[in-house]
């Protein structure tokens, strides 16, 4: 990628979610190379984009002041989605002042600061958000880049989950991160 080329990051819609679906497959079968693992799905089934999107079709379209709502941002190289991130309500009233967030770009668009951009630009958005108050990760033992762009941006670490994931036979742990955004 060149500085000449337009990069645009923007929040995706129901208009965009066959291209995201295709994105999230591509990136699906990035995970577990060389042993770094970002995704909770083996690599021996397939991307279950079926129920993807019929879930995402669900969750994009729900209030934020509803259980479960989801919205999710994409980078965008020449009108294609080359990196997303997506942050996630929980289930109960209770706890909707937290969301989770998701991150992934394909590999070909790493490491050229496109993470920390659309890190920001969640950050920002929910800072605007009133409900919103805190965006919580969890980063897979032994991907190290995604830790440090997650540290520069302000997450901290709360906590760590050994063994979090069996992933074809592999475990694999997760730390736990969070910032405050009020």
């Amino acid at each position: 990628m060149n500085s000449k080329d337009s990069i645009e990051i923007r929040l995706l819609t129901l208009d965009d979610l066959e291209d995201w679906l295709e994105q999230c497959e591509i990136l699906d079968s990035e995970s577990g190379v060389n042993d770094i693992y970002f995704g909770p799905y083996s690599t021996n089934d397939a991307f279950p984009t079926d129920e993807i999107r019929e879930r995402t079709i669900d969750r994009w379209g729900k209030s934020k002041d509803s259980p479960n709502w989801r919205r999710a941002w994409g980078i965008f190289h020449q009108d294609k989605i080359v990196g997303n991130a997506q942050i996630a309500a929980g289930e109960l009233p209770t706890n909707l002042h937290r969301v989770d967030l998701g991150i992934g770009i394909l590999k070909e668009y790493r490491n050229q600061g496109l993470g920390k951009r659309l890190l920001n630009t969640i950050i920002q958005w929910c800072r605007e958000e009133p409900s919103v108050y805190w965006i919580d990760l969890g980063v897979f033992n032994g991907n190290k880049n995604a830790k440090a762009l997650f540290d520069k941006v302000g997450f901290k670490e709360i906590g760590f989950i050994e063994d979090c994931w069996l992933i074809d036979g592999k475990s694999i742990s997760n730390t736990s991160m969070a910032i405050n955004v009020k």
